[in-house]
C-alpha cells in the first residue's frame, strides 16, 4: 500500500534524491484525495512542508505548500474533535464506571481542556488563514516581478481565486475548509491582488513610455520608488522570511498539539 511505503521511507534518517521525490509524490497523491481516510500522516506533511520552505522558499511549489498546510489544518481539526469526544466519554464513565474502561487522570483531563480553550484554537486558526492570504499575495508579487515566470500568473490566479474567473468549483482543500467569513476574507485578498496588478500595469506602461523601451530591466522593480510604493501598499513590510517563520510556527503548534493528544489518549 502507498501509506505503508510512505511510512517505511519516513523511518529512514536520510534520503536519496530518488527517495525524497518518491515521498513527495506519495504525499501529493494522497493530498489530492478528499477522503479523511486518505490523509497522509502528520509527520509526512511536515516533511513535505519543510522541503518546500528550506533552505529557501520554493515559489514554484507554493500551491503544493498551501495544499499541504490545508491538510495539516484538517489534521488539527481532527485532533480537536478527538479531544472533545474524549472529554464526553470521560464524563460518561465518571458517572458509570466500568472495569473495562480507563478514565483519564484529573491532570490529563485538565491538559486536554487547556488544549481546547477557544482562544487558543481561534488563535491557531487565524494564523492558518493569515498564512493563506500572505503566501498568495507574496506569490503574486513574485510572479509579477520575475518576467521569466510571469506567464504562470493567470494559471495560479485560477487556482487561488476560481470564482473571479468564472470557475465556481475548486478542488483545493483550503477552499472547502474555510468558513463563509474566511471565504469573504480570501475574496477580498483576491481583490487586493487584482488591484495591485492593475496599478502595477499602469506604472509599468508609464515607465516604458518614459524610457522609450519595450521591456523594463529586472532591477527596476527593486530600484524604482514608484513601484516600491505599490509594493508597500500591497504587502506592507512583509518579506519571505516572515512567511517562512509564520508557517514554521504554525506547524510546530499543530505538531505539539498532536503529540500532546497522543501522549494523553494514545
Amino acid at each position: 500500500m502507498d501509506l505503508e511505503k510512505l511510512e517505511e521511507l519516513l523511518q529512514k534518517p536520510d534520503h536519496t534524491e530518488e527517495e525524497h521525490a518518491k515521498i513527495l509524490d506519495l504525499i501529493d497523491t494522497k493530498t489530492l484525495r478528499n477522503s479523511a481516510d486518505a490523509d497522509p500522516p502528520l509527520k509526512a506533511l511536515l516533511y513535505a512542508a519543510q522541503g518546500i520552505l528550506y533552505p529557501t522558499l520554493s515559489f514554484s511549489h507554493i500551491p503544493d505548500l498551501l495544499d499541504i498546510l490545508s491538510q495539516v489544518e484538517r489534521t488539527r481539526e481532527f485532533s480537536r474533535e478527538h479531544a472533545k469526544c474524549a472529554l464526553i466519554w470521560q464524563r460518561f464513565y465518571e458517572t458509570r464506571p466500568s472495569p473495562k474502561v480507563r478514565v483519564l487522570r484529573k491532570s490529563d483531563k485538565d491538559a486536554i481542556k487547556r488544549l481546547l480553550k477557544p482562544e487558543r484554537l481561534d488563535a491557531t486558526r487565524r494564523i492558518f488563514v493569515c498564512i493563506l492570504e500572505q503566501t498568495i499575495r507574496m506569490h503574486v508579487l513574485y510572479l509579477w516581478t520575475h518576467p521569466k515566470d510571469s506567464y504562470l500568473l493567470h494559471h495560479y490566479l485560477r487556482i487561488y481565486f476560481p470564482w473571479a474567473l468564472g470557475r465556481h468549483e475548486s478542488q483545493r482543500l483550503y477552499h472547502v475548509l474555510l468558513t463563509p467569513e474566511e471565504t469573504a476574507r480570501l475574496a477580498e485578498n483576491g481583490m487586493s491582488c487584482f488591484r495591485f496588478m492593475r496599478d502595477a500595469k499602469l506604472w509599468e506602461e508609464q515607465r516604458l513610455r518614459e524610457l522609450d523601451v519595450s521591456v523594463l530591466p529586472d532591477s527596476y522593480f527593486n530600484d524604482d520608488q514608484g513601484f516600491q510604493a505599490l509594493k508597500a501598499k500591497f504587502i506592507g513590510n512583509l518579506v519571505v522570511a516572515d512567511i517562512v517563520e509564520s508557517i514554521t510556527f504554525y506547524l510546530k503548534k499543530v505538531q505539539g498539539m498532536a503529540q500532546k493528544m497522543e501522549s494523553l489518549l494514545g
